[in-house]
């Protein structure tokens, strides 16, 4: 199930328009699907939870719908919860490919935990997809577990990446390989008052920089194990 909310209370989103997607997108590979993952807590893991149910949403064709009736240049976020559509560690290219068409004229961006790296046929059909969906102007960003992470995904030049970064990382560094991070700026205490629906950088598909997030919510700890390399 999709559900779209079309403006969104969270401080740090900014009042865009957001969806949540069922929890059975999530890949497996994920190491935050065990613990650590900022979405089950909270309200907003209640609303995943229904949503994941089936008591709220809609179905792929009915939300495509939704978005594809937004405004013209209206930024949104895809999957404050969830993931690309498919199960678990695949993605559907199909089902990509009407998100894709309907947010033709919109500036929709979303993250991926859903492997890329490697030559098994997965990993193969999810890059291509994602490089699809970034040549087409809908942003999905690679979600990295670390740094050195990070690098592996940019190597792959299917889309821009962010990471997480161990807890007390400085506003600005670098990956192993000299890619230059920078920490997310809604989450930054230098820059108060920024959202996504002010700073928008992670809609920009051209983008070289890697965004960083520290780990926060309930699970932060265990995130920032993963950042760790833990």
């Amino acid at each position: 199930m999709f559900h779209l909310t079309q403006k969104s209370g969270n401080i740090k989103t900014g009042p865009i328009p957001v969806s949540t997607t069922g929890n059975k997108t999530c890949p497996d590979s994920c190491p935050l699907k065990k613990s650590g993952c900022y979405a089950k807590g909270g309200p907003l893991g209640m609303h995943w939870k229904k949503v994941s149910a089936g008591q709220r949403g809609e179905t792929l064709l009915r939300f495509a719908e939704k978005i594809a009736s937004l405004p013209e240049g209206q930024l949104w976020r895809h999957n404050q919860a969830g993931d690309l559509p498919g199960a678990g560690d695949s993605i559907d290219p199909a089902a990509l490919g009407k998100l894709v068409q309907a947010n033709k004229g919109r500036r929709g961006f979303t993250y991926s935990h859903k492997p890329i790296i490697g030559d098994s046929e997965e990993a193969t059909r999810n890059r291509a997809s994602i490089r699809f969906a970034n040549q087409n102007g809908f942003t999905v960003n690679l979600s990295a577990n670390n740094p050195a992470h990070a690098d592996q995904l940019a190597d792959t030049h299917a889309g821009p990446v962010v990471t997480l970064l161990p807890e007390g990382s400085g506003m600005s560094t670098q990956t192993p390989q000299g890619r230059k991070i920078i920490v997310c700026p809604a989450q930054r205490e230098d820059l108060r008052g920024v959202t996504c629906a002010t700073c928008q950088l992670c809609s920009r598909a051209d983008r070289s920089v890697i965004v960083g997030f520290l780990p926060h919510g309930s699970a932060k700890r265990a995130a920032g194990k993963i950042a760790c390399g833990k």
